[in-house]
């Protein structure tokens, strides 16, 4: 974890990714730099008491890996300032206090405590200087595992997946936006995913909406999510293809499935759950409620992300957004930070739909050990070849880390 200490300074070989070219299209290797420092804090400075030098020395846990990262890469206008070239890449951690001072900042971030933030990146670690306590609760969550049951199954890797951001997106974007009731046809793009998947067993398991539909990319992916409870009805869209609205459609009709949930579907869709765009958007359009009063939820377009020259200007999709007047229906993005002060209610339901049973936790991706494995890490989640929640994994969480043993 550290390299030998100098006097009583602690001393850190940090790890970091640097975004040092901009993506054109899928990222590769070359976008991105690997490198080592050393980070030294003093002595004197964790046992300095003047509160303008305060420090947070933070060991970073696990890293997520999310869609939204390919945007951040970007100098495309965003709800977020792109990366700066050269600098860390930036991503939410789960990570480790193992110093902070002074006492004051120390009892609100105790040695061993675990955070999850925002500000650290892909990096092994990270030292917050001069934040006071006010700031720092700001930019730094504690997570308190003591308080969720150990039969629900979630680590603290799981607050960047079902209780992260990943979760909170499921949850705002599905019950917030789109607003689904119990009578309501709920369609979720990239259902197999780690946000789709949640806001199907949400809509299906605790609204208790008449029919789940989700879409996925393979044959594998659809069994799982109809074995398991996730959606009523899994679509594959790569074997669709061009026939994608009509399999919609379909899977609605009379005879497709048992007869007293093909008529219950009939009528069209009333809340769409769209993380992909492109093809799947045009054909959820072309698939709105009859009645009237659908709501279409933009939460991604991962499939438009990596994109470039005319495929990227294409327009795939929405051509039949007129089908919004004649159903009357609405279509609203949502950025999930917007929803940040109620995180703690949304943790707490979410905790409780677990214990329950109603939503299962599959866990998390972490196939992808260390820094050096961010890439692959990023690969994994764009071809799709992942299994829920990316996660790379930095550290041993239950790795003893202390200023007393460094």
């Amino acid at each position: 974890m550290t390299d030998p200490r100098k006097g009583n300074d602690i001393v850190l070989r940090n790890q970091k990714i640097l975004l040092v070219r901009r993506p054109n299209g899928l990222p590769q290797p070359e976008d991105f730099r690997l490198e080592q420092e050393n980070i030294v804090v003093s002595d004197a400075k964790l046992n300095d008491s003047d509160d303008r030098n305060s420090l947070i020395v933070l060991e970073t846990l696990y890293v997520s890996i999310d869609p939204a990262m390919r945007g951040w890469m970007s100098t495309q206008r965003s709800y977020l300032p792109p990366v700066p070239l050269g600098s860390v890449m930036r991503a939410s951690t789960v990570s480790r206090v193992i110093a902070a001072a002074p006492r004051a900042l120390e009892r609100a971030f105790p040695v061993g405590s675990l955070v999850r933030s925002e500000i650290v990146g892909v990096q092994s670690y990270f030292v917050m200087e001069g934040y006071s306590e006010a700031r720092a609760r700001k930019r730094l969550t504690r997570l308190e595992m003591a308080s969720i049951p150990r039969s629900t199954g979630l680590s603290p890797a799981s607050h960047l997946g079902v209780l992260g951001t990943t979760g909170m997106t499921a949850y705002f974007g599905l019950l917030r936006v789109g607003e689904p009731k119990p009578s309501d046809v709920v369609l979720v793009s990239g259902a197999a995913g780690a946000t789709g998947s949640i806001v199907a067993q949400i809509a299906k398991h605790v609204v208790g909406c008449k029919t789940v539909i989700g879409t996925a990319g393979t044959d594998e992916k659809c069994a799982w999510l109809e074995a398991n409870g996730v959606v009523d009805v899994a679509i594959n869209y790569k074997t669709a293809g061009s026939s994608l609205s009509r399999a919609i459609r379909e899977a609605s009709s009379p005879g497709k499935h048992n007869a007293g949930r093909a008529k219950r579907m009939q009528g069209g869709v009333d809340v769409v759950f769209d993380n992909v765009g492109s093809e799947f958007l045009e054909a959820a359009l072309g698939n709105l409620a009859e009645k009237g009063g659908a709501r279409v939820v933009l939460c991604g377009a991962i499939s438009r992300y990596n994109q470039t020259g005319a495929s990227a200007g294409a327009s795939n999709g929405p051509r039949n957004y007129m089908n919004l007047l004649v159903r009357r229906a609405s279509m609203k993005g949502f950025v999930v930070f917007d929803y940040k002060k109620e995180y703690p209610t949304a943790i707490r339901d979410l905790v409780k739909w677990i214990s329950d049973g109603k939503i299962r936790c599959y866990g998390e991706d972490m196939r992808h050990v260390g820094i050096g494995q961010f890439y692959p890490a990023l690969l994994s989640l764009f071809r799709g070849t992942n299994t829920g929640k990316v996660v790379l994994k930095v550290n041993e969480e239950n790795a003893v880390a202390s200023r007393s043993r460094l």
